[in-house]
């Protein structure tokens, strides 16, 4: 007979009778604890998949937002261009009020234009040349990619000036230098000086100084 004189004895037999521990533990816990580590590995199995459906549907969410954001870009980008497009043809349509007014030309006419095309003369001019060797290939298509280029007779001694045009709504440095090429190149065709200009509706100060640098015109016409 196991005899018990204090927690000590108790403690050995339990020790030594593992099957009495099990009977122990069930008389004085309740069956809630008893089953909580089964509930709490299944808390933790239900978390981890609840986590992993809302990882999958934020996963989801983000590349929808990413094809959303790619689709508006791509809306923003052709609005962008109808409305430059839009505004080059403006400018085109008033080229010769803004080309009075800001460098003194009058009887304005448009040789190369985002609308008009190239009118056959002046294109046959700019062949003969490539023809004669003035000019290169790629020299011919660099005109081609002209936004505008307008001749006009000035009101201060009636001679005749070419203009070089680029449009664009902000100018920015690349409308510039693109202005000083391609006049340049024209200035070889026609055999004279030829202005370059940009045309726009806003130019910050570094820009207006780049120009000015450049000896560049700068027109200026509200993008409305």
């Amino acid at each position: 007979m196991t005899t018990i004189n204090d927690i000590n004895d108790f403690v050995r037999i339990l020790r030594e009778n593992p099957d009495w521990a099990e009977t122990i533990r069930s008389i004085l816990l309740s069956k809630e604890l008893l089953e909580l580590p089964e509930r709490f590995a299944a808390f933790v199995e239900a978390t981890n998949q609840n986590f992993h459906l809302v990882n999958q549907r934020l996963d989801r969410l983000e590349a929808d937002v990413s094809v959303l954001k790619t689709d508006m870009a791509g809306v923003k980008g052709r609005l962008d261009n109808l409305s430059g497009s839009d505004y080059e043809f403006k400018v085109e349509k008033n080229i010769g009020s803004l080309a009075g007014e800001y460098l003194r030309i009058r009887r304005t006419r448009v040789l190369k234009g985002p609308r008009a095309g190239l009118d056959y003369e002046f294109t046959e001019r700019i062949e003969d040349a490539e023809d004669n060797g003035i000019i290169t290939e790629e020299q011919n298509h660099e005109l081609g990619r002209s936004d505008l280029i307008f001749a006009g007779r000035r009101r201060t001694d009636g001679t005749d000036l070419h203009v070089a045009a680029e449009i664009s709504i902000t100018i920015g440095n690349i409308d510039i230098t693109r202005a000083a090429h391609r006049a340049g190149i024209l200035e070889l065709v026609i055999g004279q000086p030829v202005m370059p200009a940009v045309i726009g509706a806003h130019i910050d100060e570094d820009r207006a100084a780049l120009a000015n640098a450049n000896s560049v015109a700068v027109i200026l016409r509200a993008n409305d």
